[in-house]
């Protein structure tokens, strides 16, 4: 082999000096992984399209996710070369940062080329910033990046990251910032509307007995119905789609349920209330929203454009 051409196959290689952040970064670039890790738009735009919302589910908050398990699942399905790696602040060792700014840097890559990393805090399963750290935890933290990063780079369930970011109101400020909830169980203080299934809120051609839930026909109805007092009919149909794919679903038949429909009508109230710039104390909000909720679930269609109606019109 002449020395011209052992200089062009050498590899760098990390060794015991070469433990650092910089060196290792260094080594990354003269083995080629940050040359960019390009996804067409088109292509971003299909993975972010993607019906997703069967695995959908809710934290403690009620706020959407999709578990890592299936975000894996989607990134080979749809990305197969592509996998989550981590840039390591010593070897093996995946976490910067200090004590309460643990931070973890994912990036997606083929093995050839490669994204920017991320910045991803450690935190609880509070959302809140880790103190303390343990495998545990480090483990957790490392699944939820990995699936913040799928999202970020290829669109694979980014809708539902839609206004995380959005700083959270604190008691003094008018603008409520509500998420969604996913619990079907009713308050005890909330006055119940007439007895009647859900499923019976959606109009029926005839027949006796139980009517099977029609989630496209419910939304339908609401939307035309356009309680929130949009410009057109138009304008509130896309409001409810809007809602459909903040929850990570597609279409009106993907309600299977009164809850899955309180869920959709609910998320619209929350659009609604940032959009006017609503000023309202936040127990009397949760109050309204559960209010709602129990109408979507038990009551009918009519009663929950009744009732929404009514707020609209009495915070105008």
């Amino acid at each position: 082999m002449t020395q011209s051409s052992f200089h062009d196959t050498m590899i760098a290689l990390p060794s015991p000096l070469m433990d650092t952040p910089a060196s290792l970064a260094m080594a990354d670039r003269m083995n080629g992984l940050f040359a960019p890790l390009s996804i067409s738009a088109d292509k971003f735009a299909e993975a972010y399209d993607l019906a997703i919302g069967e695995h959908v589910d809710k934290n403690y908050k009620g706020l959407s996710y999709l578990s890592w398990p299936f975000a894996f699942r989607y990134l080979k399905q749809q990305f197969p070369a592509y996998y989550v790696a981590f840039e390591e602040s010593t070897m093996g060792w995946p976490v910067f940062g200090q004590i309460g700014c643990w931070l973890l840097r994912p990036y997606l890559t083929d093995g050839c080329s490669r994204t920017p990393a991320l910045v991803f805090p450690l935190m609880d399963n509070k959302h809140n910033a880790l103190k303390e750290l343990d495998a545990r935890a480090v483990s957790d933290n490392i699944q939820r990046a990995s699936v913040k990063c799928i999202a970020t780079f290829t669109g694979l369930g980014l809708k539902l990251y839609s206004g995380e970011d959005i700083p959270k109101s604190d008691d003094k400020e008018t603008t409520p910032r509500i998420a969604v909830q996913q619990e079907t169980t009713k308050p005890a203080k909330v006055q119940k509307p007439v007895p009647t299934p859900a499923a019976a809120s959606v109009p029926t051609t005839g027949g006796e007995g139980p009517v099977a839930f029609n989630g496209r026909e419910a939304l339908l109805a609401f939307s035309k119905a356009n309680p929130f007092g949009y410009a057109d009919e138009r304008t509130s149909m896309k409001a409810a789609k809007t809602a459909l794919e903040n929850l990570g679903l597609s279409k009106g038949d993907d309600l299977k349920d009164g809850a899955m429909f309180a869920n959709v009508v609910t998320t619209m109230l929350a659009a609604w209330t940032t959009e006017v710039q609503l000023s309202m104390p936040k127990p009397d909000m949760a109050a309204f929203i559960e209010k709602v909720r129990s109408i979507c679930e038990l009551g009918t269609v009519d009663q929950a454009v009744d009732a929404v109606k009514i707020f609209v019109a009495s915070k105008k």
